[in-house]
């Protein structure tokens, strides 16, 4: 069984965006978020990268996320020296089980803002995701006092905030 890894999400501020499409996206109509959002975006003489990333972010929360993945490569490419984009899509690929994929987003994206903690946040959880696989595979099957779930908690405690060294 694959656990999923639950990575931060990371966004700017939805309160820069339009109230409306704002009490859109909080009551959950989405689609009526998604075209409000493009009429912004194809109004607004400003810097689009908030409004970008919040339609990315909303196809997320829609359930849409190969619209969301292409949303997210969109920003990355357009928008390289801003981590938002790098983190939010590794956290759909880790939700996808891709941790490979995964790790290389945050990677890349601390190459853009070496302070951004919550990348460093989400890449020691999938580290520790990929140490505890690695460990439940080890363990011999035939051997009947192992417990796939020892060395999997054991990690989780370990690097859980909060955890009391022993």
């Amino acid at each position: 069984m694959m656990a999923t890894v639950g990575l931060g999400v990371l966004a700017p501020a939805v309160a820069d965006v339009n109230p409306s499409i704002k009490s859109l996206i909080e009551t959950g109509n989405y689609l009526e978020a998604i075209n409000a959002l493009d009429d912004e975006i194809a109004s607004s003489p400003n810097d689009k990268f908030e409004l970008y990333f919040v339609r990315a972010r909303v196809y997320d929360l829609s359930d849409q996320p190969e619209k969301a993945k292409t949303a997210y490569h969109s920003l990355i490419t357009q928008y390289p020296g801003r981590p938002e984009a790098y983190n939010n899509l590794a956290r759909i690929y880790s939700r996808e089980g891709k941790l490979d994929q995964a790790t290389a987003l945050l990677r890349a994206g601390i190459y853009t803002q070496v302070s951004y903690r919550i990348l460093f946040d989400n890449l020691t959880e999938i580290y520790t995701e990929q140490a505890a696989r690695a460990l439940q595979s080890a363990l011999s099957p035939g051997t009947p006092d192992a417990s796939p779930a020892l060395p999997v908690n054991t990690l989780r405690e370990i690097t859980s905030p909060g955890a009391n060294p022993k």
